[in-house]
């Protein structure tokens, strides 16, 4: 079955309002003390988590561990824990953050993940559309080899809007860009992307 960006990537937008709305009924929870919510949310957003680490650094103990280390900081906390409006989007920069910290204590270099600030186009929109038509019947295999193949800041930002469904704000905020340099990562991305699916597909 092929894996498209429209069809398989992102969920439709009522299952992600139905989705984040069941979030933030186990967020409350957690805050209220539910351990039962608590392990929920674990088990809701872990392979998550790990896949997204995965793509930032290939080193699966580390990940793990940073994982463990963001809900055990979340239970710690859970009384002082404030009201957020996306729970995936709370826990995917939190755990970016956690990441980063973990490698630059371990003196190990997150390469990409400060890039230049380029001016937005605004025909990259269109750009952006027929290169996703492009490869909307992809396997998954294929997709997968594809994305391994190109710059880890352009995979973070595939993985961030077509696996994770986040809108350009939350990805700019995420990375630390501007929303015309998320767009133009994009852009690139899915370029880049194409190019390698040329190279997997001989």
């Amino acid at each position: 079955m092929g894996l498209g960006l429209n069809q398989d990537f992102s969920k439709s937008s009522t299952n992600s309002r139905k989705s984040n709305s069941d979030d933030l009924a186990l967020w409350r929870s957690i805050r209220n003390g539910n351990d039962l919510a608590f392990s929920s949310l674990y088990n809701r957003y872990a392979n998550t988590l790990f896949n997204y680490g995965m793509h930032l650094c290939h080193h699966r103990e580390l990940v793990k561990d940073c994982i463990q280390e963001l809900f055990t900081y979340l239970w710690n906390r859970r009384e002082t824990l404030s009201e957020i409006e996306s729970v995936k989007y709370y826990l995917l920069k939190s755990f970016r953050n956690q990441m980063i910290k973990n490698l630059e204590r371990e003196r190990k270099i997150f390469t990409e993940l400060e890039g230049k600030h380029e001016q937005f186009q605004p025909e990259s929109y269109v750009e952006e559309r027929i290169i996703e038509q492009e490869i909307a019947t992809l396997k998954k295999e294929k997709m997968n080899l594809a994305l391994s193949r190109i710059p880890k800041r352009q995979r973070e930002i595939i993985v961030l809007k077509y696996f994770n469904d986040l809108n350009y704000v939350q990805i700019s905020s995420l990375m630390g860009i501007s929303v015309p340099s998320a767009h133009n990562l994009i852009s690139k991305a899915l370029q880049s992307l194409i190019s390698k699916i040329g190279t997997v597909e001989k």
